[in-house]
């Protein structure tokens, strides 16, 4: 399956399709097909290439970046798609605006920092970079404001903004500073502000050199070219000139792929990965997010054993664990599992360092995590209900909870040899998130054999529901939902099978027959969720895991006469809340009775 995901991927609302070399997708693209092998495309290269030379600056690219474009001149135009395309294939979640439109808070704040380099006659310019202004020219609003400084670091402008806003009677915030960590793969630092009640992060320009014997790169003040091509992305790489309010695209490689819907590196993926690795899953989620096809170079590049090794061993866990839950708040968690299962690198994401749970988990895990979560987000569009309570935190869960499926079973050697759930591992130490994540994907896990029963016996009473809730608690419809998907063909297998796995990879891209059965099996699953749903609604249980217990301790005590607690105490107080369940309109009165008679 990965090797087939490498051949070309393409990522839209129906998740990743393979784009063979001899598609053509443009008049561009027509042309290239036209001219490759004669000698005039050398000409047609050498020109394209002397020309962008001329428009970026003048000089002269570097022999990597020469190089890089060179070979990529005729595949990256294949690779582009047209809006007929797009059309074709039911349109992205974003379209190019080609405007950006700052709102009169940003304005504000924007002005303020133009009168701070007016007022101490500061010889810099400031640009807004990066993912500011791709959200803009895709008409998003953002809340990520990054402004790239050329001969100032970030703290000493920082400080310039303050003595401004001081000497003008405004209020001062302070300034935080994220040193820079080469061995991290964070190459800057870092300046943080709020100016006008809006957070600013406050950075200079990179340059691109890198020492001799190492693949970290030597921080020096760099032009704002220089610091494009050493950006993630492209389409991250573009800046918005606050001097001259216009946006500036210096890898002329930015608007194009973001209008064309492609995740492409400025320079070679290679180069770009190993300069910090993390950006293999920033092009995964950017990818997953937008919709936007990939690059096939990325596979590639992302597949080396150098790159995957430096993933393993330079990114910060902190620094996966906040991309994984972008991946998992983003349009499709599913396409972002078929992008990393497509570049090998979910054993380096999901880590875990118990010998015996990495045996265990082979490359079909890779096909259930991807499986049960495209179910899901079909599950999502079957039934509009859902988005009523799938919250932020709750879409997190729930697909957190999907990926580890295949470790739900499994189990790690943590501190002092003491074995831990290999779920509460993965999220807890290779992931770095909250205790509470991890504790809730455990629990969804936990859960699943109470949702079986309920799903199994839809006419369950009241008291059977009340209890499986109180166990399940307040995410109780997750185990639910991701149990009732277990029906679903390919699900029930102890392996999924290889059609299963394809119609995960790309739905719309799967045989006919396959997608009516598995969206046939959804559609089942769905009304055996809702139904226990509504049986839960109907014996009104929604909160029933926050109901007190009738009597109290000393209640129980005084009608058994006892003189001191002990097992038996609890167990009648558990035995009254059983009743409550049953029988909502039970009195106290009546639990102490019952009691009583023993």
């Amino acid at each position: 399956m990965r090797n087939a995901l490498l051949r070309g991927m393409r990522l839209g609302r129906g998740g990743l399709s393979f784009t063979p070399r001899r598609r053509m997708s443009s008049r561009a693209s027509r042309l290239t097909s036209f001219v490759v092998g004669h000698a005039r495309y050398r000409r047609y290269a050498r020109t394209t290439l002397a020309t962008r030379d001329r428009v970026i600056g003048g000089g002269r690219m570097s022999e990597e970046r020469e190089e890089f474009d060179r070979g990529r001149c005729a595949k990256t135009m294949r690779f582009a798609r047209t809006s007929a395309t797009r059309a074709r294939r039911g349109g992205d979640d974003v379209g190019y605006e080609g405007e950006v439109r700052c709102t009169a808070k940003e304005t504000e704040v924007f002005e303020t920092l133009l009168a701070v380099v007016e007022h101490f006659k500061l010889d810099v310019t400031l640009r807004v970079a990066g993912g500011w202004v791709r959200d803009k020219l895709v008409g998003r609003e953002s809340d990520d404001i990054d402004v790239a400084l050329d001969t100032m670091l970030g703290k000493e402008f920082a400080e310039k903004v303050n003595e401004y806003l001081e000497a003008n009677g405004m209020e001062t915030k302070g300034i935080g500073v994220i040193q820079s960590n080469p061995e991290q793969s964070k190459h800057l630092e870092t300046a943080t502000m709020r100016v006008r009640d809006v957070w600013l992060d406050l950075v200079n320009l990179r340059s691109e050199n890198y020492s001799e014997d190492s693949r970290i790169p030597d921080m020096e003040f760099g032009t704002a070219k220089d610091d494009a091509f050493r950006r993630d992305l492209t389409i991250n790489s573009l800046f918005y000139n606050l001097n001259e309010k216009k946006v500036e695209d210096f890898t002329e490689r930015g608007i194009q792929d973001l209008r064309d819907g492609i995740v492409r590196t400025p320079l070679p993926p290679r180069t770009t990965f190993l300069d910090d690795p993390l950006r293999i899953l920033r092009a995964v989620r950017f990818a997953a997010r937008f919709g936007f096809d990939v690059d096939e170079e990325i596979g590639a590049s992302a597949s080396d054993p150098d790159v995957q090794n430096a993933l393993k061993h330079k990114v910060s866990r902190e620094r996966f664990g906040k991309e994984v839950v972008g991946m998992l708040k983003g349009r499709s968690p599913a396409d972002a599992v078929a992008l990393m299962v497509a570049f090998k690198i979910t054993p380096i994401v999901f880590q875990v360092p118990t010998q015996s749970v990495v045996d265990a988990v082979t490359e079909t895990a890779d096909r259930l995590s991807l499986y049960s979560t495209r179910c899901i987000e079909r599950a999502i569009k079957e039934v509009a209900s859902i988005e009523s309570w799938l919250d932020e935190e709750h879409k997190i869960w729930l697909f957190l909870a999907s990926w580890l499926l295949p470790y739900r079973a499994l189990e790690s050697i943590g501190a002092k040899g003491k074995k831990v759930p290999a779920v509460s591992d993965i999220v807890s130490n290779a992931l770095k998130l909250r205790s509470k994540d991890a504790d809730t994907a455990v629990h969804i896990h936990e859960s699943l054999f109470l949702a079986k029963a309920l799903l199994e016996n839809k006419e369950f009473t009241r008291l059977e529901g009340g209890m499986a809730l109180r166990k399940m608690g307040f995410t109780w419809r997750l185990p639910v939902l991701l149990e009732s998907l277990t029906r679903v063909p390919g699900m029930r297998d102890s392996e999924v099978p290889q059609w299963a796995a394809d119609y995960a990879v790309n739905p719309d891209s799967a045989p006919a027959d396959v997608r009516e059965r598995v969206e046939a099996g959804v559609r089942m699953a769905v009304d055996d969720f809702e139904a226990v749903e509504r049986r839960i609604t109907e014996f009104n249980l929604n909160a029933c895991w926050e109901q007190k217990p009738p009597v109290t301790g000393q209640d129980v005590m005084a009608a058994l006469n006892m003189t001191k607690g002990g097992p038996q105490l609890k167990a009648w107080i558990d035995k009254s809340i059983e009743w409550v369940l049953e029988d909502p309109s039970i009195t106290k009165e009546a639990c102490i009775e019952r009691i009583k008679q023993g």
